[in-house]
Formats: C-alpha cells, sequence, structure tokens
C-alpha cells in the first residue's frame, strides 16, 4: 500500500477513541516496533492510523492533517531523528497542526531529550516502556487538552 493510500481519512473506531497517527521517516528498516506498538494500542483502544514507512516529512504532516488526530507518533532506530524532528516539527506548525501533541519512540539518547521538547515533543518512549505506559500518558495529555478547552 502506499503511503497515500495509508493516510485517507478514516472513521473513528469510537466517537470518544482517541486518535493517534503514527509513521516512520525516512529510510529506517526497522519497522518491527512501531507495527507492534500500533497493534497494542489498537487493542487497548486507542483509534490507531498507520500511516507507513519510509515517509517524507510531507507525506507524514499531510497524514496527519487528513487523520486529524490528537496525537502523532514517529519511531526511530537511526542517529537522524533530530534532524528528521526539526524539519518536522517545523512543518507541523507551518501547516497549522501545531496543536497536535507529538511523540517519539524508538532509540532516543537520553541526552537529545531536552532538545527534543525544545522542538515540541511531548512524549519520548525508549526501550522497556510498556503499551500501559503510552496509554496511560495519552490518556493523561488527551484529559488535559479537554480540560484546557
Amino acid at each position: 500500500m502506499t503511503a497515500k493510500a495509508q493516510s485517507m481519512p478514516l472513521p473513528r473506531q469510537q466517537s470518544n477513541a482517541i486518535r493517534c497517527v503514527l509513521g516512520m521517516l525516512g529510510s529506517d528498516v526497522h519497522t518491527k516496533g512501531i507495527r507492534t506498538v500500533a497493534s497494542m494500542l489498537r487493542s487497548a483502544g486507542i483509534d490507531v492510523v498507520f500511516a507507513g514507512e519510509h515517509l517524507t516529512i510531507d507525506q507524514m504532516v499531510e497524514s496527519v492533517r487528513e487523520a486529524e488526530p490528537e496525537f502523532v507518533g514517529l519511531s526511530f532506530s537511526t542517529a537522524g531523528y533530530l534532524v528528521y524532528m526539526k524539519l518536522f516539527t517545523d512543518a507541523m506548525k507551518a501547516a497549522g497542526l501545531g496543536h497536535v501533541s507529538v511523540m517519539v519512540g524508538g532509540l532516543v539518547h537520553p541526552d537529545d531529550e531536552a532538545v527534543l521538547r525544545d522542538m515540541g515533543v511531548s512524549g519520548l518512549f525508549g526501550p522497556g516502556t510498556t503499551t500501559q505506559d503510552i496509554v496511560s500518558w495519552l490518556n493523561r495529555v488527551s484529559a488535559e487538552k479537554t480540560f484546557q478547552q
């Protein structure tokens, strides 16, 4: 399936379900983690839209725009995540999508966490993170957003 086909708007699984778009940027080939997380989050009641792998920044931003999620998650197992995330967060803001909470999973060096947070990444999940950790974070941040509205 192409990235365009995967990013088509989908009806929400449940009217009150948290919607999250997941995807991978660039040429990272380690896809097992994000596919597993997508499956586990779906099982936990999260409305997951898997945008695909090997996406460009523009393709991922378009997937987010079309799906209208509360959250977007990107997975990295290579060292290029700082460059990709700077480009991605800038593109999200330029597209008027700065309200969508961004989370990153995979292999992120602890020294880079503050840099990612400064870029607007609010959730960081590395090896050993449980599904419940992610679901709890999604629920908490979603509730905070609802309260602020």
